[in-house]
């Protein structure tokens, strides 16, 4: 059950960044944040009365750091890349109401990572696919240490009639591993809880616009060119 408190108080957090971008191409970015005394969800296990009960509470101190590694980049003219890498550490010292421990420090070190493939599979550019693959080693939450989680999603879509319409098709979670179970163990807790929402589905979609596309079109190549008109006087 979840029980209320009254005695909150406001957060500040203290950011420092360090950003590096090499063409436009790789994108380097170096963090570090003091979270300072936020508030978090904080779940505890009553051993004398066996029931578990989330209390907010301002955690007594937190910090993050790591370094991130980003490439966007065309590989072929029909093949576009987007990666993402993220190594950190996060770590979030609260009170431990339930334990003979004054306090538990709760940490992990992880990796987060996305890669997305987008490939244009026609010469008119009016049927592509997209691929993604989304991994993360562990995270932290409340209390609980999360476990690892793997999403796999792909997609198809084609443009019709000079893109007055859009079919797509696509499929979330083809693994089957994007849930994760979240456990926490320390001094006399000790529990774990492994939540199901559903995650694997089959969009079928389609999309028409029924508006005047043609004339939005016009109107922005009249601006055009009444803007290379004043710009050539």
């Amino acid at each position: 059950f979840d029980e209320g408190n009254p005695n909150l108080v406001p957060n500040f957090s203290h950011n420092f960044n360090l950003n590096f971008s090499i063409k436009d191409t790789y994108f380097i970015d170096l963090y570090y944040r003091d979270n300072g005394n936020y508030i978090s969800r904080i779940t505890f296990q009553d051993n004398t009365n066996q029931t578990l009960r989330e209390i907010k509470q301002n955690v007594l101190e937190s910090t993050s750091y790591g370094l991130d590694f980003t490439i966007s980049t065309s590989i072929t003219p029909f093949w576009y890349m987007y990666f993402y890498n993220s190594i950190f550490y996060e770590d979030e010292t609260f009170l431990a109401v339930e334990s003979t421990i004054e306090s538990y420090k709760n940490e992990v070190n992880g990796y987060y990572g996305y890669l997305s493939n987008s490939f244009t599979i026609s010469k008119d550019k009016s049927f592509k696919g997209d691929i993604s693959l989304t991994y993360l080693t562990g995270f932290l939450f409340g209390s609980f240490q999360q476990s690892e989680t793997i999403t796999l999603n792909a997609g198809l879509r084609k443009s019709l009639w000079k893109n007055r319409a859009v079919v797509s098709l696509v499929s979330e979670d083809l693994l089957g591993r994007a849930n994760a179970r979240y456990t926490s163990r320390y001094a006399n807790q000790n529990n774990t809880f492994f939540g199901v929402p559903e995650t694997q589905f089959i969009r079928l979609g389609f999309t028409y616009n029924f508006g005047n596309y043609r004339l939005s079109n016009g109107r922005r190549d009249l601006q055009k060119s009444e803007l290379d008109r004043l710009e050539n006087e």
